[in-house]
């Protein structure tokens, strides 16, 4: 069947469902009402169809979620079916909503507000038109990797052990960033939605993509780690307060990498077999795990007391304690409601045992759920997209994140249609399954992309 045919084809499927789901969501085929799933979503997306119109298209693909980004980065995103951009170039670090001065009339750092919420308040449109859907709404949220707060508030951003500036990365250890992300939560929490899942939330590694990467050697484990350590004041203040000797352990951090850009220290080999080579650097990486958990807490905190969810992405992490980014599992399961891992690039057979390495890692039975790329390069057809959905509900996930509404053909989203109505047949298996393993990975650090080819 050509691709003309078969997006015809998906769209009259889901514009029949538009119309069952006109008279109310209870006429619509239900998804299982225990299974989240969501369908991450841009406001210009839903603003170019319409939004009264993008609530009964996401509704008539059966999920009961949309991830709309509140807060994003910049990029270029190129949209098959949207009718009045074909590229976008996305505004650098701004919000989507209209920030109140009642959250942020004290913090320090001022959100820049997208040009789409300057004069009216979209994401309240977008979250109200899917609620009378029956669609609840979590709120994708970009935290502390923000290249245009970076650029304003430089003295706030991670800076090496050479005293160079991340701009792409505001530094957690600086209680100007945690304020501001907590106001972020305050904010978020006033508007009628289900969740808020955070991104980027932790000390942003060196290697990121936030930029066009320029290395010519190779990026070990240990290599990544250290380039990715903060020694601003905040962060040295806080190894002060914790008696942690900061230049010493700066000192170290410096010899080593030298040593390294002189073609030395290219072990391969795990970081934790590496953490002596430089004297205090075992407590400072602990200290960053503290830091960041105790600030994360406070803004969980935020929104519980509004009674919103907290859910997590997990990126490029299956282990309990990830030294790049200070993501320490068990503590984040501890305030968060479900973590979410990206499910990029991945086998479908492999979805058991990544969905086991969160819950391994988090020392707990903590919600996991999985975001995936129902089209190119992950999917070729719906059955493949039936198989990623199957696998992971099989495996023991508890919901499915689709990405991305604006970014996928027509046809795709037919295929999470179909993904979705046959997915209450699936009954997930955990028994016996500790034996499963993750395959290794490379020795060498891969690139950090957030959203891999999409």
């Amino acid at each position: 069947m050509g691709v003309t045919n078969s997006c015809n084809r998906g769209m009259q499927n889901i514009m029949k469902n538009h119309k069952r789901s006109s008279s109310g969501a209870a006429d619509l085929e239900a998804s299982p009402a225990q299974t989240y799933f969501s369908l991450y979503c841009y406001p210009w997306d839903a603003l170019d169809e319409g939004v009264d119109a993008f609530a009964r298209l996401v509704r008539g693909l059966g999920v009961n979620h949309i991830s709309m980004a509140s807060s994003y980065h910049g990029g270029k995103a190129l949209l098959p079916h949207n009718r009045q951009n074909r590229v976008y170039f996305i505004e650098e670090g701004a919000v989507y909503f209209q920030p109140s001065p009642e959250f942020f009339g004290s913090t320090k750092i001022k959100p820049r507000v997208s040009r789409l919420a300057a004069e009216r308040d979209v994401f309240r449109e977008i979250v109200e038109a899917c609620a009378k859907r029956g669609v609840a709404t979590t709120a994708w949220t970009v935290t502390v990797h923000n290249t245009h707060l970076g650029t304003e508030y430089p003295e706030l951003t991670t800076v090496n052990v050479y005293g160079d500036r991340y701009p792409h990365s505001l530094c957690p250890s600086q209680p100007d960033v945690m304020a501001y992300m907590r106001a972020l939560a305050a904010n978020l929490a006033s508007f009628p939605l289900d969740a808020v899942e955070w991104e980027t939330f932790e000390y942003i590694p060196y290697r990121h993509y936030a930029f066009v990467e320029k290395e010519g050697i190779g990026i070990t484990p240990m290599a990544a780690v250290l380039l990715s350590l903060c020694f601003c004041p905040a962060c040295l203040a806080a190894a002060k307060q914790r008696r942690i000797n900061a230049k010493t352990v700066a000192k170290g951090v410096k010899q080593w990498l030298n040593d390294y850009f002189d073609g030395k220290n290219r072990s391969l080999g795990p970081v934790e077999s590496q953490l002596s080579r430089v004297p205090g650097l075992a407590e400072y990486l602990d200290m960053r795990f503290d830091v960041l958990a105790g600030g994360l807490k406070e803004a969980a905190d935020v929104l519980h007391a509004e009674k919103k969810q907290v859910i997590s992405i997990i990126i490029s992490q299956e282990t309990r304690r990830d030294y790049a980014t200070g993501v320490d599992l068990e503590r984040l399961a501890k305030i968060s409601d479900a973590m979410e891992i990206l499910f990029y690039g991945r086998p479908a057979r492999e979805a058991a045992a990544a969905v086991q390495a969160i819950r391994d890692g988090a020392a707990g039975d903590v919600k996991v759920y999985a975001a995936v790329r129902p089209g190119n390069p992950d999917a070729d057809n719906a059955k493949g997209v039936i198989e990623m959905t199957n696998n992971l509900l099989r495996g023991g996930a508890d919901g499915i994140s689709y990405y991305n509404f604006g970014l996928l053909e027509k046809f795709h989203l037919d295929w999470v249609r179909q993904a979705i109505a046959q997915s209450g047949r699936v009954r997930p298996i955990r028994a016996g399954m500790k034996h499963l393993k993750v395959p290794p990975k490379t020795g060498f650090v891969t690139p950090n992309v957030l959203r891999p080819s999409a």
